[in-house]
């Protein structure tokens, strides 16, 4: 067990004999982002400008719906059928050109 013990305290002191120290210098850390971004590829940029592309496209959509839609607030008087609903929807001229008259959907008239 012993021979273990010596053989790995061997390999660490090997180890620290082949791998220096970090820099620890003021410029260790602008040195370390020059070389990250070094290997940074163009794959990586075109990526990530297609990311920001696609939700600057979805808060356009968002607030183009927001700022389009009309907001309109119907209300149906008390009684109103479901056929009267439609035809107060509806221009004179469209229901005119299917046919429909509008003195038979008119029940106050009766």
């Amino acid at each position: 067990m012993e021979r273990l013990d010596q053989e790995l305290d061997s390999l660490f002191a090997a180890y620290r004999d082949a791998v220096p120290d970090p820099d620890a210098s003021p410029d260790f850390m602008p040195r370390l982002w020059g070389r990250i971004e070094a290997q940074r590829s163009f794959v990586y940029r075109l990526r990530r400008m297609a990311q920001i592309a696609v939700a600057a496209a979805a808060v356009a959509c968002l607030l183009g719906g927001v700022l389009f839609t009309p907001v309109t607030k119907h209300e149906a008087p008390a009684g109103s059928t479901y056929v009267d609903i439609l035809a107060e929807a509806q221009p004179e001229d469209v229901l005119a050109t299917t046919g429909m008259r509008l003195d038979l959907l008119d029940t106050d008239q009766h």
